[in-house]
C-alpha cells in the first residue's frame, strides 16, 4: 500500500517541477506586454502627437451625448484655423468679420446647435448636470485684462511614466500608498512664456490631470506664481469619451477668453475662442509658445476693428513659425 502512494507522491512532486520549468522558460511579460493599465494613467490625462485625446475611464459617470459625429475635432489644432476662433474670444461683432469659408459657417452652426442643447440640459439619463462657476470673481487688478486659458500636458509640458534622459523635472506622486515617479519634460519656453503673458492676461491653467499630479508639477513650472487659477479634472466635463474644458462655468466674459490647448476636443463647447497648438512631446527645437507668445502680446489690447483685419492677414497669408517675425517686422 505504502509503494503506491510514494509513487504517485513522486511523479505530482515531478509534475510541479516539470510545470516551473516551463513556466520559467516562457517570455517574461511587461505590463505593456500584458496591455495592463498603468496607475499613473488613471491621474495624468495626456493627447497623443495628433492632438487627440487618450481614452476617458467610464466609472458610471454621466456624460454629454449627441448623435452627430464630432470626427472633425479630431482634425490637429493649430495656428493657422484660428481666424474666427479669435473673433469670438475678443468680442468682434459677425459684422465686423471677413467673409468665411463655407466650413467655417458649417462649424458656427453645429456649435451653436450644440449650446442650445446643453442650455436646455436636464438632469439625469446621460446628460450632465449643469455646473455654478468654478472660479471666483476676477480681481480688481485683472478686470482690465482677458482671461486666458492654458491646458498642461502636450501644450506646456509632457510626462513620461519610465525614466527618461535628463528630465526637467521629477514629480513623486502617491497612488494607493505607493510613490510612483513622473519624469516631465518642458516645452521650450514655457517659463518665460507664463511670465511674459501673466503681464498682459489673466492666466489660468484647465487640466484634465488630476491635482496630485498636476499641483507639484505647477510649483515647480511656475516657480514666479503668476498662474491665477488652477483648474483639474473634476472641473471638465466627460463628453463623447473626452474630458471637454467647458469655458462657461469659468465666471468669465466669454467674449473676452482665449484657450490655448494641444487637444481640439478640449475646447469642441467654444472652438471660436480656441487656439490650437501642436502636441509637444520632446522636440526640443520647438518654438511654438514663442510664437504664440508675440502673437498674444501684440494682440491683447488691440481695438476690435483693428484685431479682424490682424487675424485676417495673419492667418490666411503666414504660417505659425512666420507669425513671431511678422509682428516684429
Amino acid at each position: 500500500m505504502m509503494a503506491p502512494m510514494r509513487l504517485q507522491a513522486t511523479a505530482i512532486s515531478y509534475s510541479n517541477s516539470k510545470a516551473l520549468d516551463v513556466a520559467r522558460s516562457l517570455p517574461k511579460k511587461t505590463l505593456a506586454d500584458l496591455n495592463l493599465p498603468n496607475p499613473l494613467a488613471s491621474i495624468v490625462h495626456q493627447a497623443d502627437r495628433n492632438g487627440k485625446q487618450q481614452p476617458v475611464l467610464m466609472v458610471g459617470t454621466r456624460r454629454l451625448t449627441r448623435k452627430t459625429t464630432t470626427a472633425s475635432a479630431y482634425q490637429q489644432g493649430n495656428f493657422h484655423n484660428l481666424v474666427t476662433n479669435i473673433w469670438a474670444a475678443l468680442g468682434i461683432n459677425e459684422q465686423q468679420q471677413p467673409p468665411a469659408p463655407d466650413q467655417n459657417a458649417s462649424r458656427r452652426s453645429a456649435s451653436l446647435k450644440l449650446k442650445a442643447k446643453l442650455k436646455s440640459a436636464a438632469v439625469g439619463g446621460n446628460v450632465v448636470e449643469l455646473r455654478k462657476s468654478v472660479l471666483p470673481p476676477v480681481a480688481p487688478e485683472h478686470a482690465s485684462k482677458k482671461c486666458l486659458v492654458l491646458d498642461l500636458d502636450e501644450t506646456l509640458v509632457h510626462s513620461s511614466f519610465v525614466p527618461t534622459t535628463n528630465p526637467d523635472y521629477i514629480i513623486s506622486v502617491d497612488i494607493d500608498r505607493t510613490v510612483h515617479q513622473v519624469y516631465v519634460c518642458r516645452r521650450p519656453g514655457a517659463e518665460e512664456f507664463l511670465i511674459e503673458m501673466a503681464k498682459y492676461y489673466e492666466i489660468v491653467v484647465y487640466t484634465a490631470s488630476l491635482s496630485k499630479y498636476a499641483d507639484p508639477l505647477l510649483d515647480k513650472l511656475d516657480p514666479e506664481g503668476v498662474i491665477r487659477h488652477r483648474l483639474y479634472r473634476e472641473h471638465c466635463v466627460q463628453y463623447e469619451g473626452n474630458y471637454v474644458k467647458d469655458l462657461s462655468l469659468l465666471n468669465r466674459d466669454i467674449t473676452q477668453t482665449i484657450i490655448i490647448d494641444s487637444a481640439p476636443t478640449s475646447y469642441i463647447f467654444h472652438p471660436r475662442n480656441a487656439i490650437g497648438c501642436s502636441s509637444f512631446i520632446d522636440d526640443s527645437n520647438d518654438r511654438e509658445l514663442k510664437s504664440i507668445a508675440r502673437f498674444l502680446e501684440n494682440i491683447h489690447d488691440v481695438e476690435d476693428s483693428q484685431l479682424a483685419e490682424h487675424i485676417f492677414l495673419v492667418q490666411h497669408q503666414l504660417t505659425l513659425p512666420e507669425i513671431g517675425n511678422a509682428w516684429t517686422s
